[in-house]
């Protein structure tokens, strides 16, 4: 970009082949020119010292926009932030009318991600300057455009439009587009500020959708509810506390509601050409002469959800339960479990076993073997009776409690459980490098590396004894099969919560056991009529 002026009406547009950053050279001319630099663009083609939120370092990329807009506002202060949707709606709209196919949209406040995968695009710093008793926004916009990789070391997953789209756009192009548009939106908000939000709200993901919300206050979860007349977001915090945003950052990481888009793309992908020793090997650890329909349904969901083989260690006593899934394999010496653990891809331990030494003995060895585990129940229970096994945790296991088993673990009650979910379920993820299925109404998976995602299907139906033997079957089926485990997590609370319909319809083929198939070969033969 080479020095120069133009007009575009109602602007004045000033390049620059090199400057520190545009909002300094905006702040400038504030200082400068007074009223005179109302209206004004200054745009460059590389920063030496850009700016982001919160003092972070803004990265230039390859044929990238960097322009900020001075604007004389009489808005006050309470309401400055608002002009960050402004700009936010105005580079999203002008981008997908230039790149036809584009889907982009606006996380609150200030940034422009991929529909898709809430990659950003565009991120944007507002600042307010005086000068002679006017006041003026600087609107700062540095946008991805045509690069064609992105910096190492960015805190937030990025890319550009030519990344995201295959479709490169003139620099030029690019900023009379979004300048046009500002000025559209912002005619729009001064005409019809409730337009305008209902427009905004239309395209922002922090809606509707988990959030992690960080502020000097500190990090806190929940759902965004909806905007203020003033544009901050009101979000609902996992306590039921509901509290406006004013300036923070509000994350929304891709794919953190799991439905049934997101469910398919996890879902592992098998042959048409596969056999069952292709489909998985899962071994389930479960059941005493107490209990043994928790370990019933547990063995019978992991068939059910497609497990090429299944073995289930089982105490001779209720072995003779298990007429009713003669597709699972028995073992029923404990003197066989190292060899059952090594068999299988992936381990489930816990359901109806009772907390024991048993358990506990049982429990380190499928710890130790490093094998992706569920640890449901009364593994859980067994776990925080004997807090040495927490050193043996580890990245392929995967623990399920509800609030009252993560008060257990966590030595807290039930109740600050339930009001801090997500920050409970991170917490504990981060500081044992396990995953955890956070059960509740809206169940929270939490990985080692910090990644979040929601569980929020189901039905009040679920909350009753046997549905989180299910959920633990499911789980160890789709790990089996070869989900990763903080994927086969949300594949098996995805799959309970939309049970039966959406549940038979997602495993289609792989949901049939032998037993029903020789139901439907007997009916068809007329066996039944």
């Amino acid at each position: 970009m080479k020095n120069g002026k133009y007009r575009l009406h109602p602007f004045t547009v000033y390049t620059y082949e090199t400057v520190d950053s545009t909002n300094a050279v905006a702040r400038r001319s504030v200082e400068l020119l007074g009223a005179s630099a109302d209206m004004c663009v200054h745009a460059a083609g590389s920063q030496t010292d850009g700016r982001g939120r919160r003092g972070r370092t803004w990265l230039d990329t390859e044929g990238a926009v960097m322009m900020s807009i001075v604007q004389k506002t009489r808005l006050p202060m309470e309401k400055l932030p608002i002009l960050n949707l402004v700009a936010a709606a105005a580079v999203r709209n002008a981008l997908m009318r230039l790149v036809p196919g584009a889907e982009l949209s606006v996380k609150w406040p200030n940034d422009v991600v991929t529909s898709d995968r809430y990659e950003k695009v565009c991120g944007i710093l507002s600042e307010a300057v005086s000068s002679d008793g006017d006041r003026y926004a600087v609107i700062g916009i540095g946008l991805n455009l045509n690069a064609a990789q992105m910096p190492q070391g960015l805190l937030q997953p990025a890319t550009s439009i030519f990344l995201a789209t295959g479709k490169r756009v003139p620099l030029t192009d690019a900023i009379n587009g979004i300048l046009l548009e500002y000025d559209r939106q912002y005619r729009l908000l001064a005409e019809d500020p409730e337009a305008f939000l209902s427009r905004f709200a239309e395209s922002c993901i922090s809606l509707g959708r988990h959030v992690k919300v960080i502020s000097a206050d500190g990090t806190r979860y929940g759902v965004g509810e909806k905007l203020s007349p003033n544009g901050q977001l009101m979000v609902r915090y996992e306590d039921g506390v509901t509290g406006l945003v004013y300036a923070a950052d509000v994350s929304v990481r891709s794919g953190s509601t799991v439905d049934e888009k997101l469910a398919k793309r996890l879902l592992p992908k098998r042959s048409p050409r596969s056999n069952k020793g292709d489909n998985g090997r899962a071994a389930l650890i479960v059941g005493s002469p107490d209990m043994p329909g928790a370990a019933l349904m547990s063995v019978k969901a992991c068939v059910k959800a497609g497990a090429g083989l299944t073995r289930a260690l089982i105490p001779p006593a209720i072995a003779p339960a298990f007429g009713a899934v003669p597709e699972a394999m028995l073992v029923q010496d404990d003197a066989r479990a190292e060899e059952l653990i090594a068999w299988a891809d992936a381990v489930c331990i816990g359901c109806g076993m009772g907390v024991s030494d048993r358990t506990a003995a049982l429990l380190e060895k499928v710890l130790k073997s490093k094998k992706p585990c569920v640890i449901d129940a009364d593994a859980l229970n067994t776990l925080s009776k004997h807090p040495e096994l927490y050193a043996l945790l580890h990245e392929n296991a995967l623990i399920t409690p509800h609030p009252g088993e993560m008060g257990r673990l966590t030595g807290r009650s039930a109740a600050e459980v339930a009001n801090d979910l997500s920050a409970t379920a991170a917490a504990f993820a981060s500081v044992h490098n396990c995953c955890v299925l956070l059960k509740s109404a809206s169940s929270v998976i939490a990985s080692p590396d910090g990644l979040l995602r929601y569980n929020d299907s189901g039905t009040p139906a679920l909350a009753k004894g046997g549905s989180g033997d299910v959920l633990a079957g499911l789980v160890t089926s789709m790990a089996a099969q070869g989900a990763s485990v903080p994927d086969a997590a949300a594949l098996g609370a995805y799959l309970l919560g939309t049970s039966a319909e959406k549940a038979m319809e997602l495993l289609a083929d792989r949901f049939a056991s032998a037993t029903d198939i020789i139901d439907i070969v007997a009916f068809g033969l007329g066996i039944n009529k």
